[in-house]
């Protein structure tokens, strides 16, 4: 019972001393390190834009549903015709079906029926397009009008932007983290680890974050944002 008791105890001095052992060593290695978060910035402009509306149709016939589909055709093909004429190259044209949606009236009463086809524009033209979104008075003459019409801005560029903001930012975490030694009178050594965090691409002056990251594309000026945490050996 005595040697039992002597194993278990001479196990539990044996553990005991391998955790004070772990603390220790990482008591010390926290102790010779500086964590410091670094920041980067940059503003850039994009380079393509995509322009997304949708064209529609009413007919009061609920049962002539082949007149819609026709009308629409139609106004596809016109705007087709005139958009070929403006000499504005792109790289997409995503046509969607045609979707259609019951119109009610008074009690509930089915009175026609709504066509409406999405279509969306992806072009590096950016000036172009957004002429022709704002000012479509060619289409309107047509008898095309544009409906929930939207423009959004993408970088291709913007791989490149991400690997740049996250070097600026280490090394601006590097800045700070000698900073912090010179008060102490120690000095920076390599680099330990590092963890960044999510991008915040917003629109030019925006206080806006989000845990989650932020990729706004209403503006063609944007900026960009991230930060950095690294940790640093110290002497």
């Amino acid at each position: 019972m005595n040697n039992k008791f002597a194993v278990i105890l001479s196990v539990g001095l044996i553990l005991a001393a391998l955790v004070f052992g772990i603390f220790f060593h990482s008591s010390r290695a926290n102790k010779n390190t500086i964590r410091v978060v670094g920041y980067a910035t940059e503003a850039f402009t994009a380079d393509k834009i995509k322009w997304d509306f949708s064209i529609s149709t009413n007919v009061n016939d609920v049962n002539d549903i082949a007149a819609g589909y026709k009308i629409l055709q139609n106004k596809l093909e016109k705007f087709k015709l005139i958009w070929e004429k403006q000499n504005i190259a792109y790289s997409d044209m995503n046509i969607s079906p045609v979707n259609v949606y019951k119109q009610y009236g008074e009690q509930g009463k089915i009175v026609g029926n709504h066509f409406e086809q999405r279509i969306f524009i992806i072009s590096e033209q950016l000036d172009a397009v957004e002429d022709i979104s704002i000012n479509p008075k060619k289409f309107i003459d047509a008898g095309i009008a544009f409906e929930r019409t939207n423009l959004q801005y993408f970088s291709t560029k913007l791989p490149e932007i991400k690997k740049q903001l996250l070097a600026a930012a280490t090394k601006n975490a590097r800045e700070r983290a000698n900073e912090i030694a010179a008060a102490n009178g120690s000095k920076v050594g390599k680099l330990k680890t590092a963890h960044a965090g999510v991008f915040q691409i917003t629109e030019p002056y925006s206080t806006d974050i989000a845990g989650y990251g932020i990729h706004s594309t209403s503006t063609r000026k944007k900026n960009i944002k991230v930060t950095v945490t690294c940790s640093f050996y110290s002497d």
